[in-house]
């Protein structure tokens, strides 16, 4: 987990998947058909430090690997995505997702809507996604659907709403994955910081809906700062 020490691991667990994890974010240079300079994809590379250097939420590297893989493994026809940021998880889906993908990824910050359309560009997938600038949850109860990945990324609180709108959206083989689900280990806190207390609370209840629901396949894993992932049934 970038930035932080692990919440969630034993640390000498944590050293060596951090190494690892170092090693595996080489292939998505590969998976982009670009050249690795010193062994990380540069584009990402780059928005990577610029995230770092303006403290934006980017996923962690780690998460951007499981993005590509379960892309790369559902060949995802619509991919939407609440959350874009400066567009660094957006790229990765629709590079893994190949060319017959379309990505429609929102951000409600007009300044990191244009961030984002500029990485966009740079990584020649203006066609292919479609930076929308708007709220996550009204923009994605505009979608027809069927949606066949979505990525969930964006305000914490509202993570059970995003679920209750995209669950029926998804395709007959859809995917959701959604990221930070364990809040650096406030989640499982009986008595979390009180400035974290609501996030918490919300995470917690979502992490709950989408292991239980009915018609989906889910689980929480302690990658990154926890990643939920669910399968439609």
């Amino acid at each position: 987990m970038k930035n932080a020490a692990d919440a969630i691991l034993r640390p000498e667990q944590a050293s060596y998947l951090e190494a690892l994890n170092g090693q595996s974010v080489r292939a998505l240079a590969a998976m982009a058909g670009v050249s690795a300079v010193d062994g990380r994809d540069p584009l990402l590379a780059k928005m990577e430090a610029r995230a770092a250097d303006r403290g934006y939420p980017i996923s962690d590297p780690e998460v951007a690997c499981l993005l590509a893989i379960v892309a790369r493994l559902g060949r995802p026809q619509l991919v939407v995505e609440l959350g874009t940021n400066i567009g660094y998880g957006a790229i990765v889906l629709a590079r893994a997702a190949g060319e017959g993908a379309r990505v429609v990824t929102v951000e409600y910050r007009s300044e990191l809507v244009e961030e984002a359309r500029g990485y966009v560009a740079e990584a020649g997938l203006s066609k292919r996604i479609e930076v929308r600038h708007g709220m996550a949850i009204q923009e994605l109860e505009k979608i027809d659907g069927p949606i066949d990945l979505l990525y969930v990324d964006c305000v914490k609180e509202e993570y059970l709403r995003y679920l209750e709108i995209g669950a029926p959206k998804l395709s007959e083989c859809g995917v959701i994955v959604a990221d930070n689900v364990l809040w650096r280990g406030h989640v499982a806190r009986e008595n979390p910081p009180r400035s974290e207390a609501e996030r918490a609370r919300a995470l917690g209840a979502f992490n709950s809906a989408i292991v239980g629901r009915p018609d989906l396949c889910g689980v929480v894993l302690p990658l990154g700062d926890g990643v939920a992932l669910a399968a439609r049934i």
